[in-house]
């Protein structure tokens, strides 16, 4: 066995490199623009576990300080002390992992979607694991056997480093959640939907809905990750293999469907300069948003989908009605025709290919000369012009919206 420590550390260190990369590769391939990024916080992960290790080494020289001792001093029945300690570790490694994408995300504002809340703590959780498997190498090298070091380093590179991801993943999910708390809270508020925890928080600590629910949803993100965490290492103690598969696996398929859902892809952060104006007065945009919500609540979603096209072209900018929009695609039945229709109907205007253009610009040359000749008989049978009154106005956007239902049908 290899004896010098540099050599050694060397070794680890290429090793623990190999599958890192490779989950590097599998799971930021795509993102090429936001590479450096990624590099960036998977470097900061790195450091998060000689952190660790630093405060273990502490506690050493400082027993009083020793959370450890004192838990293991605290319960009696073995059960016991070890699902505190499993919890202490998971809440250390899981709270320092958090710290990383928070800093990254206060110094440099990149998390932009809920998507990248996630993706960010994925890049924190993957450099975590990678240290952990280059202190784990360097240490049981020269004291097991081949075939022992061979399938340590095998589960960890592919099951503890996926479960490293779970864990950060969930809370990134919540992260990014309560980052956009302003936006969300408006949209559930006008979906119906109740928040009784959140109005609890903000009456207790004096704070707005928007920053309670910022705070629960932290909490709720770093509570589901320390639990799962917990478990796991409960798991990995008693060398339980098996559910440790099946949690791993459950936690991947959960994570694929946190990072499938079009809510998670919103751009919901956005230079304020650069934000476009509405072209709609604001209490009238506020009365077609609260009938919007009324009709969500109702489950009438392909309305809201019409709802939302036709805001967002007056308002292209408005993070309400981008969530209302994602969540009423979201909530549709993934079988249901009419949603496949609807997603290939509603594209912006970038993503649409030429004949679609040509579709819909045949379309719109027809309406508007139906509304020309529509306005010439009007005029022929009453010469005298009239002033538009608000139920004709109400009127013709009721017809605007039943002739968008007969196209598409």
């Amino acid at each position: 066995m290899i004896q010098n420590p540099l050599i050694l550390l060397g070794i680890s260190l290429i090793f623990a490199g190999i599958p890192a990369f490779i989950w590097l590769y599998i799971l930021f391939n795509k993102k090429l623009k936001s590479k450096l990024v990624i590099i960036l916080v998977f470097g900061l992960g790195c450091l998060t576990a000689p952190f660790l290790l630093g405060i273990q080494v502490l506690w050493e020289k400082f027993p009083q300080f020793d959370l450890s001792h004192f838990i293991e001093a605290s319960f009696s029945m073995q059960s016991a002390k070890y699902i505190m300690l499993f919890v202490l570790f998971g809440a250390m490694e899981e709270i320092i992992k958090m710290y990383v994408v928070y800093f990254v995300d206060k110094k440099t504002l990149l998390i932009r979607t809920i998507g990248d809340a996630i993706k960010y703590s994925l890049a924190a959780a993957l450099g975590f694991s990678f240290a952990e498997n280059v202190y784990y190498l360097y240490q049981f090298w020269p004291q097991i056997n081949l075939g022992e070091l061979t399938g340590m380093y095998l589960f960890r590179s592919v099951f503890t480093a996926c479960a490293h991801m779970i864990f950060s993943g969930i809370f990134g999910y919540y992260y990014g959640i309560g980052k956009f708390s302003i936006d969300i809270t408006t949209q559930q508020k006008l979906a119906g939907e109740s928040y009784k925890t959140t109005n609890f928080i903000s009456k207790i600590f004096n704070i707005s809905l928007s920053h309670a629910y910022q705070q629960e949803m932290v909490i709720k993100g770093l509570f589901i990750a320390i639990a799962i965490h917990a478990f796991y290492n409960f798991l990995l103690q008693f060398n339980i293999v098996f559910p440790i598969i099946i949690l791993v696996a459950i936690g991947y398929m959960y994570l694929q469907y946190l990072l499938s859902r079009k809510a998670g892809h919103l751009i919901l952060a956005t230079d304020i300069s650069s934000k476009r104006r509405s072209s709609i007065a604001k209490k009238d945009e506020d009365v077609v948003i609260e009938l919007m919500g009324l009709w969500f609540k109702e489950k009438k979603y392909v309305d809201v989908l019409h709802i939302c096209e036709r805001l967002l072209e007056r308002d292209p900018d408005n993070n309400v009605v981008k969530l209302f929009k994602a969540q009423a695609l979201d909530r549709m039945n993934e079988k249901d025709t009419y949603k496949k229709i609807l997603e290939t109907v509603i594209k912006s205007k970038e993503s649409l290919s030429e004949d679609e253009k040509v579709v819909i610009s045949r379309y719109t040359e027809q309406k508007e000369a139906i509304k020309k000749s529509s306005q010439t008989l009007s005029q022929i049978k009453n010469p005298s012009p009239q002033p538009q009154t608000q139920s004709m106005q109400d009127k013709e956007r009721e017809d605007d919206k039943s002739s968008f239902d007969l196209h598409l049908q």
